[in-house]
Parts: C-alpha cells; sequence; structure tokens
C-alpha cells in the first residue's frame, strides 16, 4: 500500500523521506514489510507527505491494523511553538540537541540572564524534537498560581502537573511506570520547583531511565550532582566603532534584523551609513541582548536611529526599558547579579569595566594579581554572563568584555570612575587598558 501511494505521487524513497522526516532505512522497511509493529505517527508522517485524505488515508492505516503500536508521542500535545524562530542561534540549537540525544547528559539546565532567549532555544528544540526526531515531549507551561495558594501550590506541584497531562496517579512509581516505555523529554521551568520538586524529579530520573530533563533556569548557583549546565549568553555583535562602519556590521545577523525593524519605520533612511551605523552602534550598545533590542525596536516608534543611539550612548539600561514600562527585569537581574558578588570579583569587575577587550593575560597585567586569582575571577564573570567574548583571531587567545549594560550600573551605582567626558560608551573610544584604582 506504501509502496503504490508513493508512486502514484511520483516519489523516490528519498523524496518521501525528506518531505515526511521518516528516514529512508524506515520507508525500505516498510515497504519491504520487515517492520511488524510501524508507530502510528510513522504512519500519520507518510500519509501527510503523500497528501492522503479521506478513505486513501483511512486505507493505509488500517492496512497497518491492529499491529499499530501508540507512543506518548501520539497522545502527548505538541509543544508550543515559538512565536519567532531564535535569532542567529542555530548552533546552539544544535548543540543543544545533541546534548539531549547524546548518552549520559539526562538533566539539562539552560542558564542565562533574562532577556537573552532561554525560553525560544528551549520551545525551539522541544518543537524540533517532537516534530522532526518524533520524541515524546511533555512540555510544562509555566502555571499562574491559584487564588490561595502559595508560590509552590499543591496545584504547581510536579508530580501533580505531569500525572494530569499522562493520566495517572501523582506519586513518583505510578508516573515513571508511565513514561518508561518511551524515550520522554521531560520540559520545565526551575521557577516553578520547590526542593519537594527537585526530590521528586530525582525520583523520577532514577526509576526511568529513559527520562530526559531540560530545564530553564535565571539562576547561576551551584549544579547538582548529574546536572550539566547550558549557559546562553547575548548574541554576537561586531565591535563598534562610532567613526566608522564596516562590512562587519552589515554581515551581522542581530544588526540585519535590527535595520528590518527600523525599515518599518524609516523605509527612506534604512540603507544609508548614518542610520546602518546607528543601529550597529545600538547592538553593540545593548551587548546583543535580544529582549535589549526589542525594548529599542519600540522607542523607534518616537526617536530615529540616530537619536536612539545617543540614548544608548548616554544609558544603555534606559532603552532597556520599554516607554510603555517603570522596570526592566534585566537590568534589576544584572543589579542583584554584581550586589551578590564577593568582594573580590566586585573589585575585578570595576578594574576591567572601561578596558579594551581583553585576554585572561591581559586581565592578570590589569588585575595585578596571580594567574590563578585571575582565571577563577573571569571565569565567575563569565558564568555569571556579566562578560561576554568577542571576536578573536585564532591562536590568540579569547577576548572578553564587560557587558556595556553592567558597566552603565557599576559606574552610576557601584563607584567605578566614570569615562572621560565626552567619550562615547564604546571600546573604540575608551582609553586604554589600564588598572583602576578603588
Amino acid at each position: 500500500m506504501l509502496r503504490s501511494a508513493r508512486k502514484r505521487a511520483g516519489m523516490t524513497q528519498g523524496q518521501l523521506a525528506e518531505i515526511s522526516t521518516v528516514s529512508i532505512r524506515a520507508i525500505r522497511d516498510l515497504e519491504l514489510d520487515r517492520t511488524g509493529s510501524p508507530r502510528l505517527q510513522t504512519v500519520r508522517l507518510l500519509a501527510d507527505a503523500l497528501r492522503l485524505n479521506g478513505a486513501r488515508r483511512a486505507e493505509l492505516e488500517a492496512v497497518a491494523g491492529p499491529t499499530v503500536v501508540r507512543s506518548l508521542h501520539d497522545d502527548l500535545p505538541a509543544p508550543p511553538a515559538p512565536l519567532s524562530p531564535p535569532l542567529a542561534r542555530e548552533e546552539e540549537t544544535s548543540s543543544l540537541i545533541a546534548l539531549l540525544r547524546s548518552t549520559g547528559h539526562r538533566l539539562v539546565r539552560v542558564v542565562g540572564a533574562p532577556g537573552v532567549g532561554k525560553t525560544t532555544l528551549v520551545q525551539n528544540v522541544a518543537s524540533e524534537l517532537h516534530r522532526n526526531r518524533l520524541v515524546p515531549v511533555l512540555f510544562l507551561e509555566r502555571p499562574e498560581a491559584l487564588p490561595g495558594t502559595g508560590p509552590h501550590g499543591s496545584a504547581r506541584r510536579l508530580l501533580s502537573r505531569v500525572a494530569d497531562v499522562v493520566g495517572c496517579a501523582p506519586t513518583v512509581d505510578e508516573v515513571a511506570g508511565s513514561l518508561a516505555a518511551d524515550e520522554v523529554l521531560l520540559v520545565v521551568d526551575d521557577r516553578d520547583l520547590d526542593e519537594r520538586d527537585h526530590q521528586d524529579l530525582r525520583g523520577l530520573l532514577r526509576l526511568c531511565r529513559t527520562l530526559r530533563v531540560l530545564m530553564e533556569s535565571c539562576d547561576a548557583a551551584p549544579v547538582r550532582v548529574g546536572e550539566i549546565t547550558f549557559t546562553l549568553f547575548p548574541l554576537d555583535v561586531p565591535e563598534w566603532d562610532p567613526r566608522a562602519c564596516d562590512a562587519a556590521a552589515l554581515d551581522s545577523p542581530v544588526t540585519r534584523y535590527m535595520l528590518s525593524r527600523c525599515a518599518l519605520l524609516y523605509p527612506a533612511e534604512v540603507s544609508s551609513p548614518e542610520t546602518v551605523a546607528a543601529i550597529a552602534g545600538v547592538c553593540w550598545l545593548l551587548d546583543g541582548i535580544p529582549s535589549a533590542l526589542e525594548s529599542a525596536a519600540s522607542w523607534l516608534l518616537i526617536y530615529e536611529p540616530t537619536e536612539l543611539l545617543r540614548m544608548a550612548q548616554a544609558s544603555p539600561a534606559r532603552l532597556v526599558m520599554p516607554p510603555s514600562r517603570t522596570d526592566a527585569p534585566l537590568v534589576v537581574w544584572m543589579r542583584d547579579a554584581l550586589t551578590s558578588l564577593p568582594p573580590s570579583q566586585l573589585d575585578a569587575l570595576r578594574r576591567l569595566v572601561d578596558a579594551r577587550p581583553w585576554t585572561v593575560s591581559d586581565a592578570v597585567t590589569l588585575l595585578a594579581g596571580s594567574v590563578t586569582d585571575t582565571e577563577s575571577a573571569v571565569h565567575a564573570l563569565r558564568a555569571r554572563g556579566l562578560v561576554r567574548r568577542v571576536a578573536s583571531a585564532h591562536g590568540n587567545g579569547q577576548r572578553f568584555v564587560v557587558l556595556n549594560l553592567v558597566r552603565h550600573l557599576v559606574h552610576s551605582e557601584f563607584g567605578a570612575s566614570s569615562p572621560a567626558c565626552g567619550v562615547p560608551v564604546a571600546w573604540a573610544g575608551l582609553r586604554d587598558v589600564q588598572p583602576l584604582t578603588s
């Protein structure tokens, strides 16, 4: 039946495989009757690719008959698709999928600053695994707190939420038994879990060897035993020179995206060198953080790109807050992160805050300390997301900079000396690398 339908559609096995996302080997085995129990989802994918409807589709599914094996993939709702694809996150998407599909990595925590794109990345990965890899995905969206319940009320218990989806009693043994027959991916936000939920989650992982967990978190807390951390950093943006806009800015997906947003309001000016340079500067000064860029784009309704650049130079934190809001979670998070730094790391940050892009070797000179202490400080700042990597020539060592948003907070609230008057807050305009006094 499958072979006849494929030939009637004028497809080769390879073409059917490409359209349906079912492997050529699986299609060949089905056509040669080597598969005794095809999965229902596989049959449906093939029927969709062959555009079978009505009687023909029913006939194909009937031929598979009672031997069709149902899995959780057939019964679980599809994970929510991201409203837009993650901007310039192809490498992170592929790496995270490979990590989840490899052996030994069963609990992966995606961490990063608010607005860096964690939720979109997690949704994209979950959708890809569910749609194209036929992985059953149990996606627990963030619940709204019910009246009369605490921050972790009974309605928000992990086991209860999973049990409601798979249809079993809310106990570790029952839930593990319901999941044990499939390689299931459980997606959950760490903000919805308390210590009891974490204990239950570990119980599920212990009893259900085919379960994997993808967890989103803003917390850079010490990793629990068995976890692996996947840190999401700001998007790569080319270094910005206020005196010139080179081709690298135009080659940047981030700059092109922001120019496309600008074109909706300023179609006549979007291709001018001044506009391109201004947008490239805004992307650099906002550190390539997706939510910050979206907020900046909302300001284009009342300010043209060159005005937006001047605002970013004076106070990048102002652009992070959309005009309709009075707070910015990203700025609050950064302020809390700075406040929680040990004195030695805060001192290191203050000494590095106005340096041109530096390597770890440069930081040893800047901090006037030992290599071991410098490596520890830089590693901690990098892990917290307060320092980001910039383009580096291969073999010359990785270069880093303090986020522009962090620099603004350090100067305004944490006592670092301010840049020279009239010097724009961009690396091309900052003074040379030198230690700063306390």
